[in-house]
């Protein structure tokens, strides 16, 4: 679905190269006609300073919209921070994607890292919010949530570190699994995340909604070969939602 690349042309030439570049991954991942929110979710503790001053995080904003063009039907993403707190940075589009991240980097102070306040931030966003039914006579269980006009989402997550609380991460992690959201976690940095690695196997989950790939340098891994981590285990995941009726 999307828009064409003769739009992207038009609007956005610099984007060009890359949305031909996304549009060959979408077709090697059998995802073309797919309809589906594109989210990114961004660390924006202290410890990623750098990354945003160098102008890796304004790139990858690039990247990820690149690939919006061709799942979103307006051919946008939703961008997300975190750090002690989590906030919805405003939607992405071809028209206002330049200079997004120098904006947010003007109006904010970093903070900690609290993967849990990102994931309840992505859910309450989408209008995904899980239910937990039963009662003192019964065992309590969270009822999954399907997508109302049938969109699931694909939330793209960045960070160099572990969550400020384990518990609460796997907590609501493991409460997202009853959303239609699958969660593509990389980690930047010379070493990979045990916290993440654990993360990706997690037991007690409704689906399995996440995936974990350590990049190092996600400003110099290259595009085709992002995209097609992005996509690895989002069609496998989309079938099993597809199967227990959650989306379309």
């Amino acid at each position: 679905m999307g828009i064409t690349l003769d739009k992207v042309e038009q609007k956005a030439p610099e984007l060009l190269s890359l949305a031909k570049t996304a549009a060959a991954a979408v077709d090697t991942a059998r995802l073309g006609g797919q309809k589906s929110k594109v989210a990114l979710v961004l660390d924006y503790s202290g410890s990623m300073s750098k990354q945003y001053g160098s102008g890796a995080m304004q790139r990858l904003v690039e990247k990820v919209l690149a690939l919006g063009v061709h799942l979103d039907d307006d051919g946008e993403i939703d961008l997300f921070t975190f750090d002690s707190a989590a906030r919805f940075e405003g939607t992405v589009t071809l028209d206002n994607f330049r200079g997004v991240i120098d904006d947010i980097v003007r109006r904010r102070r970093m903070g900690t890292t609290d993967y849990a306040a990102a994931f309840a931030t992505v859910l309450q966003h989408y209008g995904f919010t899980p239910q937990t039914s039963g009662g003192l006579l019964r065992r309590r269980s969270v009822e999954p949530v399907g997508a109302s006009d049938g969109q699931p989402v694909l939330a793209v997550f960045l960070t160099d570190g572990a969550p400020n609380s384990r518990t609460a991460a796997v907590a609501e992690l493991t409460r997202a699994s009853y959303a239609p959201v699958f969660w593509q976690f990389f980690s930047i940095g010379s070493e990979s995340i045990a916290f993440l690695q654990k993360v990706d196997d997690l037991e007690d989950r409704y689906v399995d909604n996440a995936d974990y790939k350590p990049v190092g340098d996600v400003d110099t891994t290259r595009p085709e070969d992002l995209y097609g981590m992005v996509l690895d285990e989002y069609p496998g995941w989309l079938g099993e939602q597809r199967r227990r009726g959650h989306i379309q």
